[in-house]
C-alpha cells in the first residue's frame, strides 16, 4: 500500500481530530483524507457496552423511530 510520511506537527492535527481531517495540495485542492483511527480507550469503551445489559436497537429499529417522531407519533421505549 502506498504512504506518505507526515511531518509531526501534521500527526499531531491527525491524532487530535475527533473525526477525519481533509488533506489539501499547496494550492488548496482537495486530495484526500486521513483519519486517526479508534485507540484502545474507544475499544475498551465499544466492549464495555457490547458486555452491559442495556438495550440495542437495530438500525431499521432507530429509522422507525425517528420516522415516527417525523409523523407526530412518538413511539416509547
Amino acid at each position: 500500500m502506498p504512504h506518505i510520511v507526515i511531518d509531526d506537527e501534521q500527526a499531531r492535527i491527525v491524532a487530535e481530530s475527533q473525526g477525519t481531517v481533509e488533506i489539501l495540495d499547496r494550492t488548496g485542492r482537495h486530495v484526500g483524507v486521513a483519519s486517526r483511527g479508534v485507540s484502545e480507550e474507544e475499544i475498551e469503551e465499544a466492549l464495555a457496552a457490547l458486555r452491559s445489559d442495556q438495550p440495542r436497537y437495530t438500525t431499521q429499529e432507530i429509522l422507525d423511530h425517528l420516522q415516527s417522531l417525523k409523523d407526530g407519533q412518538c413511539a416509547t421505549r
